[in-house]
């Protein structure tokens, strides 16, 4: 991203806190000058009243020190309270931009990233943004004005040694700031393998059971252990190059730069052209300037962290999102009444490697048409593609004769009724499952889409029926029972069209045969596109289309296919004997 892109942007997040920038701004000014009077206050003393013994100046001067301590101690907390609420308000600001972001994205980019990876990039890095706009950019803007300020003192003491002084400074920031930026590329390694780390324990722990199941516990730590060795391996090289070049900085900015403060000015001393106040003055601004300095290098590997991270968020804000899902034309005024066509269709995720190869076909308004063939013959791909989860390569598909693409999204969307074989199902109320926390959708109609499904036998078991705790992902339900709730949430949005991508393939016979009895009434004088391998599912569609490899193999009605397809009636029978004998039965 270039850098007056980048600038734009974080200027866009702390405008709207303009004012609680001003107030830590002024809050670090006033602790600043509090810090820049206490060695004025003690050369005075030294200077002024000692030599004179005005015990009584003496006095109001040590209170008048201890004053000074007290309102910096108070203005830094009150400092460091606004500030807090800064970068608590710009990160708050951060997360909602980029999750609202993340939520436009297409499937693709989802299925090409972890979990994991994606909460590392909303949590972790946010939380390094929040500092940079409470921590790192104000400890930065006080240290550079306290170091400003120190110059500006020594230099109204003597001109001479300041300009000395500040001439040995700029090598030591330039080696400092360069030797950071240096270090960037660690620190970009280090975020990359935390995001890695976090995707692997978020895959671990949502697959416990199947890694106890097949003793593979082992192998995950391993495997966890070696991209965390990896990572030490990186953070011990980046410390050991960071602390070594600090602790060599300390050195030379500490005793070496005071001892040569103090053979400077002693010979002035002695000769009585400068005051022990001053060369105290000296000394301590000289052992202070080591803190700015310090502060400003931490604060410099601080903000190439920050800056790491800013440019991991803006990379996923600058992410386009789906086609149509902010604007597009709505689907309201251009009603469903004919026909959805493909035509031509190529689909491919991988540029070496067509999933989809010219494919078309129609699905009549109040049909059903069913999609059938072996493991990766670009069934649940057709499915996406209708729901615009993805787009083709080449040919197109028509709503009425009407490119797909030109609908809006979420108008289109809504029109489809999606049940998939793995029913995701959300922690809380089954109500809430049920209708997707849509408050439009009463508990009437919630009532009536689990009675349709033949849901109403389990739902009424559960210890509070509707308003029941579904646990994280369904794991207290059955698969079967998840399955139907899935179902169940299709019918209360009333969709025109309903997909079923191998929705009956999880369940057990007796559930499928009441899913299969529900969904009569669904698919009365609907539109359907059914993905199944189970023979049940499909026996009545208008249309069956067997696919292989890609491309559509064969077409017509179950029976014709029984007859004269072999590969249709071999899948029936190898995979799905108990269907075959629904066959025969049903021949008979």
């Amino acid at each position: 991203m270039e850098k007056s892109e980048r600038n734009r942007r974080i200027g866009a997040y702390v405008a709207p806190y303009r004012g609680l920038f001003a107030m830590g701004i002024a809050a670090m000014l006033l602790m600043t000058a509090a810090n820049l009077a206490g060695p004025l206050i003690l050369r005075s003393i030294i200077d002024d009243s000692i030599p004179r013994a005005d015990m009584r100046g003496m006095a109001l001067r040590a209170l008048a020190f201890l004053g000074i301590i007290a309102v910096s101690g108070a203005i830094t907390y009150v400092g460091s309270i606004v500030v807090a609420r800064l970068g608590l308000n710009v990160v708050t600001q951060v997360k909602n931009e980029v999750f609202g972001h993340l939520l436009t994205l297409p499937v693709a980019y989802f299925d090409a990233h972890p979990v994991g990876e994606l909460m590392a990039r909303v949590e972790s890095d946010s939380e390094k943004v929040k500092q940079l706009f409470s921590e790192i950019g104000i400890t930065l803007i006080t240290e550079v004005f306290f170091f400003a300020g120190v110059l500006a003192v020594c230099f109204s003491l003597d001109p001479a040694i300041t300009i000395w002084i500040a001439a040995a400074l700029p090598p030591i920031l330039a080696f400092v700031i360069l030797f950071f930026d240096r270090l960037r590329a660690l620190y970009d390694k280090s975020r990359k393998m935390w995001a890695r780390i976090s995707a692997s324990v978020a895959e671990f722990v949502q697959g416990i059971e199947v890694l106890r199941a097949f003793d593979r516990v082992a192998w995950a730590e391993s495997s966890l252990d070696e991209t965390a060795r990896a990572k030490r391996a990186n953070d011990v090289r980046t410390s050991f190059l960071e602390y070594g070049a600090m602790s060599g900085l300390g050195f030379l900015v500490g005793p070496a730069f005071m001892a040569a403060i103090v053979v400077v000015i002693a010979p002035k001393i002695l000769a009585g052209a400068m005051t022990l106040g001053t060369l105290l003055v000296f000394l301590e601004y000289g052992r202070r300037l080591l803190e700015p300095i310090m502060a400003i290098a931490e604060n410099v590997r601080g903000f190439q962290q920050a800056r790491v991270s800013l440019d991991r968020i803006f990379a996923i804000l600058a992410l386009e999102g789906e086609p149509g899902s902010a604007a597009g034309i709505a689907c309201a005024p251009h009603a469903f009444e004919r026909s959805i066509d493909f035509e031509g269709v190529w689909f491919r995720y991988r540029e070496d490697s067509w999933v989809l190869r010219d494919i078309s076909f129609s699905i009549p308004k109040g049909s059903t048409i069913a999609l059938v063939g072996p493991s990766g013959s670009g069934k649940s791909t057709a499915v996406s593609l209708l729901c615009r989860f993805y787009d083709p390569q080449r040919g197109r598909i028509l709503v009425d004769g009407r490119p797909l693409g030109e609908l809006g999204l979420p108008e289109w969307r809504r029109r489809i009724g999606l049940v998939l074989q793995d029913a995701y199902l959300f922690p809380g109320a089954l109500v809430e499952n049920v209708r997707v926390y849509d408050d439009a959708i009463g508990e009437d109609r919630v009532r009536s889409a689990l009675d349709a499904v033949g849901a109403s036998d389990f739902v009424d078991r559960l210890p509070s029926g509707l308003r029941s705790e579904i646990r994280e992902r369904g794991s207290n339900l059955s698969g079967g029972e998840r399955q139907l709730v899935a179902f169940a949430r299709a019918i209360a949005f009333g969709p025109e069209i309903v997909v079923l991508d191998e929705a009956t393939a999880s369940v057990d016979a007796q559930t499928e045969r009441r899913i299969r009895e529900g969904m009569a009434g669904l698919l009365q004088g609907r539109t359907a596109l059914v993905v199944a391998h189970r023979l049940s599912s499909i026996v009545g569609a208008d249309e069956i289309l067997f696919m292989k490899n890609g491309a559509i193999a064969a077409r017509g009605s179950h029976e014709g296919l029984m007859k004269g397809f072999p590969e249709y009636a071999e899948l029936v029978r190898l995979q799905f004997p108990e269907a075959a004998a629904g066959v025969g039965n049903a021949r008979g």
